[in-house]
């Protein structure tokens, strides 16, 4: 896809992500259960998601429209994946840590991607081959080598009991062994802090495309690893995933001293 293009793509969308989290209400929302207790969306997400649907339609007619929120069996060779509001339990007990997240699909891989923190009026982005950026100023992965100085983010999924037994496991040989472990509750910014340096790694099993895509390109474009937490490939469409910085030793030291039973 032509660079100029994916150029106007981001800026647009950089520019209309403020002005659309000015319009949303974010004191007066409901809150509805998807699928269990855990698993919940509110009224923002969805007025997000609509807002978002057209404006990006308007902007790209021929992408089709994956969303966490409506859309979620879509599959096509160019498409807009979007996260309305990851994070949306931190959002609902007006924890200021979530954020937006929209990334372009286009012949097998993701080659723009968007990652709007309004709290803190952080804007992630980054272009296929451009390297990725903070409020425009280029960001790069960490340097840390050894996993005893190293900060590892990891995400709770409460959709897989299998899952769920194995990461805790997991957890427990992390809290150890690295010198400090988050969970954060936003899988889009725990991948925008790999890229900028602010976390070391970051690892959860079964998300979604729409957890996982804006950060992809934005740690590799920043210098990082990408792969999967699991004995498998990493799917952009069923990830398991695991980020790092570029850091081939503690890759290796993670996965023996923290994934491998």
């Amino acid at each position: 896809m032509d660079n100029l293009l994916l150029n106007t793509f981001s800026r647009k969308i950089r520019a209309y992500l403020p002005e659309l989290w000015r319009k949303v209400s974010k004191d007066e929302f409901s809150v509805e259960r998807k699928t269990g207790y855990k698993d919940i969306v509110t009224s923002v997400d969805l007025e997000i998601e609509d807002r978002l649907r057209v404006f990006l339609h308007d902007l790209f007619p021929e992408a089709d429209y994956l969303g966490e929120e409506s859309g979620s069996d879509v599959r096509s060779s160019t498409m807009w994946i979007v996260d309305p509001v990851d994070g949306t339990t931190n959002f609902s007990k007006s924890n200021p840590h979530y954020s937006t997240q929209i990334a372009l699909y286009s012949e097998n891989r993701v080659v723009l991607a968007v990652t709007y923190d309004h709290n803190r009026k952080e804007t992630f982005h980054a272009i296929k081959g451009q390297g990725a950026y903070l409020n425009n100023k280029r960001i790069w992965v960490s340097k840390t080598g050894d996993l005893r100085e190293a900060t590892s983010h990891v995400g709770m999924q409460y959709s897989s009991e299998t899952a769920f037994e194995r990461i805790t496991r997991r957890i427990n040989r992390a809290i150890k062994i690295c010198r400090g472990l988050r969970i954060t509750g936003s899988a889009c910014l725990d991948f925008a802090y790999v890229a900028s340096g602010r976390a070391d790694i970051f690892w959860e099993e079964t998300l979604k495309p729409w957890d996982v895509a804006s950060g992809v390109l934005l740690v590799k474009e920043a210098g990082g690893y990408v792969g999967s937490c699991v004995e498998e490939s990493f799917d952009l469409f069923s990830p398991n995933v695991l980020v790092a910085n570029n850091s081939p030793e503690l890759v290796k030291e993670f996965r023996e001293k923290v994934l491998y039973d």
